[in-house]
Order: structure tokens, then sequence, then C-alpha cells
């Protein structure tokens, strides 16, 4: 995490979650000499976490916000809650309910990084005379450009692709160098105790991941409608298209053969299905792009067109025009290529550019 220069007394604001990662990285910070001041972010009220009965560990919870306050105290930096929930509903919630309505499959995480964290939350901290901004996340800035973290296990450059370039200079990721193994253990030796707190697995404003529950507390009507093969069979019906998404397998229907979610048609409300082989493609589309170099025409890179999914190679076209486009052409057939998902470029290590999928 060096950055050559001498870090005492410098001021940096720490997005502190709750969590074990945001917690070390905090305490990382104050051993490098760093002046801290930790910054817990609300994006939805807590009455939604007290009427439902959550299954699964979700961020930004009422037992959160008590864990960032205790890791705050233990290290003795003040502790700023930061209320973000209209701007939060504005740009990502409804982001999510929209992309869902036209048929695509969003991906809040990656724009709560650009609009939230590092939009307005990092504004904040400027505004308060923070000279940086950092985070637990695993991924590393060097010279100004983004890498993956060592742990590639843990990397999650893919979520943090959509930060504009100009603000990567203002950002420290201190666990960027560590495994997580090696973050736990830190904790442990500091006595931190969210040293072995679970990680969240679902989004802070879908808990459990329940859909239907969303749609229903949204008070918007999702209609059934009829699952057809790619031959103009009609084998069922589906619960509603934002409950599908390309690639997934389980139809809640017995079809009698293996059929997975190939499209979905907004306009004829239905579903279109196939066998696994047809569920590969060989091009895309990225457009709404993010660019950390200046790209040429042409250029090859590995893409990751999901968190968990291997890169591939490809060769890319860059067209400048209508704000720009990649033309993608995949090395091999890939699985489930979904429109509104997030696709990230690199060069090795180093992110070259990111957009989303068309």
């Amino acid at each position: 995490m060096s950055t050559g220069f001498n870090k005492k007394g410098v001021k940096v604001g720490v997005l502190l979650s709750g969590g074990v990662d945001s917690a070390v990285a905090l305490y990382l910070l104050l051993k490098e000499g760093y002046d801290v001041t930790a910054y817990h972010m609300k994006t939805v009220k807590d009455e939604l976490y007290i009427t439902k009965e959550i299954k699964h560990k979700v961020c930004c919870s009422p037992s959160d916000t008590f864990d960032a306050q205790m890791i705050a105290k233990k290290f003795g930096v003040p502790f700023k809650i930061v209320h973000v929930e209209d701007v939060f509903k504005e740009k990502i919630v409804d982001y999510f309910i929209n992309e869902n309505l036209l048929g695509r499959t969003p991906n809040p995480c990656f724009f709560c990084n650009e609009y939230i964290k590092f939009g307005v939350v990092m504004d904040i901290a400027l505004r308060d005379g923070m000279e940086y901004v950092a985070s637990g996340h695993y991924a590393r800035i060097i010279d100004g450009h983004l890498y993956k973290a060592v742990d590639e296990s843990k990397d999650q450059s893919y979520f943090l692709a959509s930060i504009r370039k100009e603000k990567l200079e203002r950002i420290i990721l201190p666990n960027g160098n560590y495994t997580k193994d090696e973050i736990r253990k830190i904790a442990q030796q500091q006595g931190i105790h969210v040293a072995q707190k679970v990680d969240s697995q679902d989004l802070c404003f879908l808990p459990d991941n329940d859909l239907k529950a969303f749609f229903k507390d949204a008070g918007i009507e999702v209609k059934q409608g009829n699952i057809i093969t790619t031959d103009g069979r009609i084998i069922g019906k589906h619960e509603g298209l934002p409950f599908y998404t390309i690639g997934q397998r389980k139809l809640g229907i017995a079809a009698g053969s293996k059929f997975y979610v190939r499209a979905k048609n907004v306009e004829g409300n239905f579903i279109l299905v196939a066998p696994v082989d047809e569920l590969y493609d060989k091009h895309m589309v990225v457009s709404d792009l993010n660019i950390y170099d200046e790209l040429p025409d042409e250029f090859r890179a590995t893409v990751k067109i999901r968190k968990k999914f291997k890169e591939v190679g490809c060769t890319v076209r860059y067209e400048k025009e209508d704000g720009g486009r990649l033309f993608v052409t995949f090395d091999e057939p890939t699985f489930a290529v979904t429109p509104g998902q997030i696709a990230v470029f690199y060069d090795g290590p180093k992110v070259v550019c990111s957009g989303v999928i068309q």
C-alpha cells in the first residue's frame, strides 16, 4: 500500500461498513500514520431489517452500524454516519427496478461504487477536509491505475471498475496486497470483534434475495407469461420476467428436457428457453463505457462478464461515435452473455475499461 510519501497526519476518510475488511483497512491506515475518520453509510431505512426475517448476512443493517461504531471506538477515530437513503433509492434501487422491467439483469453493486461509495460519500469526506478516501475492497491502485488484488480469489476490481479514472488518485485500498486469511488473522491479532464475521451475501435493499417480496412491497405488479422453446413450443408459465436471468436452468416446471433461459421478451411477456448448447455466444456489444486508458481502434484483452466467471480472451473493436461502443469477439463461445450485466476488460492484472452489456 506504500505510496512513497510521509503519511503522518494526512487525513483519510475510511468507508467503515462494520465488517472485517473495512475494520482492518482502518487499522492498516492508522499503522501507516494516517489521520483517520470513519464514514458509515446508511443506504436504506433500518425498518427494512426490523420487519423482515433475514436469513443471510446483508450490509448496511442496524447491527453493522453498531459494529462500525464499536470498531471506531476501539481505535479512537471520529465516526460519522452518512445518510444516503434518498440518492441510493434514485440511483440504485430505481435503476434496479427499471432494468428488471426492461427485461435486463442489473448490477447494482457496480453502480453503488460509482454513485454512492465513491460518489456521494467520497464527496462528503473530501468536503470535510479528507485528502483521501479508503475502503476495505480487495483491489490495488498503482500509479493512478486500477489493478486486481494480490488475492485473485477475493479480487473486487470487477465491481470497482465503475469508478472514474480521475478519482483513483484520491483513493487508497489497503487490503489489496493481502489475502482474506491474512486480513482475518490481522483482525484477530488486533482484537477486532468482527474478525470472524460472515461476509455480506445479498443486496442491502433485497434481503435474502427475495425478488417477489421486493416487487410486491414496491407495489409493482409482475405478470405471468409463457415459456417458449426456440422451436416455438409453449412448455409452461413463468412467474414474471424479473425472476429469471439468462443462463438460468431452474424454471419451476417439468419440461422433460434440460432447458435454460436464452432470452426475455418484454413486449410479448415471454421467456425463450433452449438447450445448453444454444446458450453460447461468440460476440457481444458493450456501451456506457468507463475507460482508464486511451483505447486503440482494435485491441486484445481478457474480459469478465460476471463476478464469478473465468476471464475469456477476446478481440475488441472500439467505435468512438455515440458515446463509444465496444464490439467484442470472444476467443471461445461464451455462456450466458446477459444484457444489463457488466463487462470488465483486463490487460493482465490491470483494468483497461468497463461497460454495460447490450
